[in-house]
């Protein structure tokens, strides 16, 4: 259904392209300079902490706040304007360059949505992220896979190293992912049993150390904001062993990609099919997987692996995790291209043209 969705409508011209790429950054821009006067308050939850650091506040010092208020707070109130509207315009364009026709376009902009809505309004430290994101597609359509993989290398352990330690597991956990990709039926299985032997052989602190951060944010959430309490969730059980850590985490899996059969809403069902595009994105097989571009490809898919397996483990409700994944959306969306490539029709020829193809491709074999 996704691929008839994609492939439907009239093509559509680089210069329209370019037209509807324009015109949705001009809106972004303006959008974004009132963004403070239509925009839900938990939008600038995150924000507000960044904020409070800039004036001078001690609460998060040491934090990851502190240091993305830093890097903004050299920037200054202009520079961070025309640093978050360069971010999202760049987004724009690169997620609009992915339509060949209607249907892609109606699907990348469904895409786009909810990173600019929770990422592009504020300059926060998924931000950043985008950024990243966005550098690495740069990387990918010009060099080498082994290139793009140290350039990823890098970034991410960058950014952990000064935000975001975690990051160091998301770098993980897509290198493990495209191991398993590449492996054999045989290999797939001995990295599986490595991978199942390993988490259980984890101490019981581990796992309460991995799974715990979810209460506790859910916790937070309830004390001292509606908005996020709302789809807020608990473990489902106490994460002190291998069983209960396999069924907190697949409880998380259900509820934070098919949350339409929990939260029963329109927001919900716009949530689900979402998830389910990028589903669809990385992990159908992509044809032609000779192509110059397809381990590059793969290795963004496989860093969107990483980002959805380990925010799995802590995330605490929707719009948190939402956030989070669409930061790279990027990545999905030109995975997404390849997997529903342009067909380009051959000619069909008629009457004493065919019959003259047909003695050429005769005296040709003889």
């Amino acid at each position: 259904m996704l691929r008839k969705i994609f492939l439907g409508g009239p093509l559509l011209s680089k210069g329209l392209l370019r037209s509807i790429a324009t015109i949705s950054s001009i809106l972004y821009a303006l959008l974004y300079l009132k963004a403070g006067s239509f925009l839900p308050e938990f939008v600038f939850r995150d924000s507000d902490k960044i904020q409070s650091q800039i004036g001078g506040s001690s609460t998060y010092q040491n934090t990851s706040f502190d240091a993305v208020a830093k890097f903004y707070s050299s920037l200054g109130q202009t520079g961070t304007t025309i640093f978050v509207v360069l971010i999202g315009a760049v987004l724009i364009f690169t997620m609009v360059g992915y339509s060949k026709r209607l249907g892609a376009l109606m699907v990348n902009m469904f895409l786009l949505a909810p990173c600019v809505f929770f990422n592009l309004f504020v300059a926060s430290k998924d931000t950043l992220v985008v950024l990243i994101a966005l550098l690495l597609v740069a990387a990918a359509q010009r060099w080498s896979a082994w290139k793009v993989a140290m350039v990823a290398a890098i970034l991410y352990v960058g950014y952990a190293t000064t935000v975001r330690t975690y990051f160091l597991l998301i770098l993980a956990v897509a290198v493990a992912a495209w191991l398993f990709r590449a492996a054999s039926l045989r290999g797939r299985m001995i990295i599986a049993l490595i991978l199942l032997i390993g988490l259980f052989a984890l101490p019981s602190q581990a796992y309460y150390a991995l799974l715990h951060p979810r209460d506790m944010a859910v916790d937070y959430l309830v004390a001292g904001s509606p908005f996020g309490a709302r789809t807020g969730f608990y473990n489902l059980l106490p994460p002190e062993s291998f069983a209960s850590f396999c069924a907190d985490y697949l409880y998380a899996v259900m509820k934070l990609h098919v949350p339409v059969l929990f939260f029963p809403g329109p927001k919900e069902l716009v949530m689900t099919c979402l998830m389910g595009i990028i589903l669809v994105a990385i992990f159908r097989r992509t044809p032609g997987s000779s192509s110059d571009k397809a381990g590059t490809i793969e290795i963004l898919a496989c860093l969107v692996i990483g980002h959805m397996a380990v925010s799995m483990l802590f995330e605490p409700d929707l719009g948190s995790y939402t956030r989070h994944l669409t930061s790279v959306v990027v990545f999905a969306a030109w995975r997404l291209s390849t997997l529903f490539p342009e067909r380009v029709r051959q000619p069909t020829f008629h009457g004493a043209g065919a019959v003259a193809i047909k003695q050429a491709a005769r005296n040709q074999s003889a």
